[in-house]
């Protein structure tokens, strides 16, 4: 069964080439353009890791992590932002983070080794 990835980003062209490779790997992606979206997406299904943009529009980061961490599931998250200086002020330094731009084989291997190892 493939790992499932729920993909948050409202940089249109970031989500999707994440998806995209994420695909082609083999890894269920759904995709979300806001942390509204996301907390819907994780309200009707589970996931195996969220990869989630810092910086969104109308729900941050914070309240997506929050309410992942606060679940009964121990869903990864990775984190991917444009501003790393953001990440110690929103409460979120403790997880694994790319700064944008960023290769997308480098976040694939991290991927790889929070989901299927």
């Amino acid at each position: 069964m493939p790992r499932k990835v729920l993909v948050v980003d409202n940089e249109s062209g970031s989500r999707r080439n994440i998806a995209f490779l994420l695909r082609e790997q083999g890894y269920e992606v759904d995709e979300a353009d806001d942390g509204l979206t996301a907390l819907d997406f994780l309200d009707k299904k589970k996931f195996d890791l969220l990869i989630c943009d810092v910086v969104m529009p109308r729900v941050s980061a914070l309240d997506v992590v929050r309410r992942i961490e606060s679940s009964l599931t121990s869903t990864p998250v990775i984190l991917i932002t444009g501003h790393p200086e953001l990440l110690d002020e929103k409460n979120l330094g403790h997880l694994p983070c790319f700064t944008k731009p960023f290769n997308l084989y480098d976040l694939l291997r991290r991927v790889k080794q929070l989901v299927d190892e």
